[in-house]
């Protein structure tokens, strides 16, 4: 399962801090891990937009195209652009 952590305001915001899913295969980098957590509704898509997103993998930033496992740590928050 991967590991995701919201940090910051984005977790404020979202109200988690962190959470285990399990990928589907059509999950493969980290944009298509925003629009899978962006589909529950709420607050997930007002805060998930992709440009205001920076992440990690695995504790290195990384852009949003980076590909993801269900063994990597990903670490999720909003940047101020």
């Amino acid at each position: 399962m991967a590991k995701i952590l919201y940090f910051s305001t984005l977790a404020e915001r979202v109200g988690e801090t962190m959470e285990e899913i399990k990928l589907p295969p059509s999950v493969e980098d980290l944009r298509g891990l925003l629009k899978l957590l962006r589909m529950r509704g709420e607050e997930w898509p007002v805060y998930l937009v992709d440009d205001r997103i920076q992440a990690t993998v695995n504790k290195n930033f990384v852009e949003l195209d980076a590909k993801i496992s269900d063994r990597d740590e990903i670490g999720l928050m909003l940047t101020r652009r």
